[in-house]
């Protein structure tokens, strides 16, 4: 029965429950994920403004559908009073432009986040108008908005949503993505700053590699199916070895805040491991290691590589 732990979960105050899940999972500070496009999140945002002051978590724009379903977004936009059209235009461009800026500054994000499936190109098949109309947005207003406030603009990349309906949201599958839509807006827009994780194994070599190749793009985490310990394993071996410290391991990707725990606690314990291995090797050739020098790696990889991208 559940009725044991809705009582627990009754009893709780939702400030210090928060606070004690960020103690056991030795977590500072949570970055959100904040699909403004989502009625009932915008809607919160609204009725408390307040909630952007909480220290304890940090703000991330989400705007799928300004590149996934753009007449869709336009519809939602106009209604919240923006000049907006589902034919763009270079009023409808200013005009997306000041809603992203508002909503940067309401919510007082970090960085802009999109999810984007397995066939994103870019650049995109001209024939395909809706990729196209996205295309237009990401080049003319979401990057040029992203670089003059200094913010990374994040990709997760290769979710194939609802291959079971039935299932519904639980009815997601994944498909391996294409990285070379990645280099090339990494090499046509220098200015701008990438996060990208992909959702596939298959992607995660070659991701890695142009990791080495591109200053701005910044490999982060294990998301969603790749969350598994041998996979977790396997991928920090492999992004150690081509790309030093210079990479994000791990990102919680937790829907439910308690997944922070277990979450961090097996993922933490596998970067030990692969850490105290790669250390090993160093030492077998030679090389002294100092504690100081383990320290600054762990705070490399647990803090500063997130927070150094973000104000570069």
């Amino acid at each position: 029965s559940l009725d044991a732990y809705r009582s627990f979960f009754d009893r709780q105050d939702p400030s210090r429950y928060i606070d004690r899940v960020m103690e056991l999972s030795h977590v500072k500070s949570i970055t959100m994920t904040n699909p403004v496009f989502d009625d009932n999140e915008r809607g919160r945002w609204l009725a408390n403004p307040q909630v952007a002051s909480d220290s304890r978590f940090k703000a991330v724009l989400r705007i799928d559908p300004i590149l996934r379903d753009y007449p869709g977004a336009a519809k939602k936009m106009a209604g919240w009073g923006y000049g907006v059209q589902p034919e763009i235009g270079d009023r409808g461009i200013e005009e997306a432009r000041r809603f992203l800026r508002e909503w940067i500054d309401k919510q007082k994000a970090i960085y802009l986040a999109v999810s984007l499936p397995p066939e994103f190109r870019y650049p995109t098949d001209p024939k395909d108008t809706i990729a196209s109309s996205g295309q237009v947005m990401l080049e003319r207003v979401v990057l040029p908005v992203c670089a003059e406030r200094g913010l990374p603009f994040a990709m997760m990349i290769g979710s194939r949503m609802r291959v079971n309906p039935a299932l519904r949201e639980a009815g997601d599958m994944v498909g391996q993505a294409d990285i070379a839509s990645v280099v090339n807006l990494c090499r046509q827009f220098p200015g701008n700053k990438f996060f990208v994780t992909m959702l596939p194994r298959e992607n995660q070599h070659e991701l890695c590699v142009a990791a080495r190749k591109f200053e701005n793009l910044m490999v982060f985490g294990c998301w969603w199916f790749l969350n598994n310990p041998s996979l977790i394993e396997e991928i920090e071996r492999m992004r150690f070895e081509l790309l030093g410290t210079s990479f994000i391991p791990q990102h919680s990707d937790a829907r439910v805040l308690d997944q922070l725990i277990y979450k961090w606690e097996h993922s933490r314990r596998i970067i030990a491991k692969v850490l105290t291995d790669k250390y090993a090797d160093m030492i077998q050739t030679g090389r002294r290691l100092s504690g100081e020098e383990i320290k600054r790696d762990v705070r490399l990889l647990l803090e500063s590589n997130f927070t150094e991208f973000l104000s570069r």
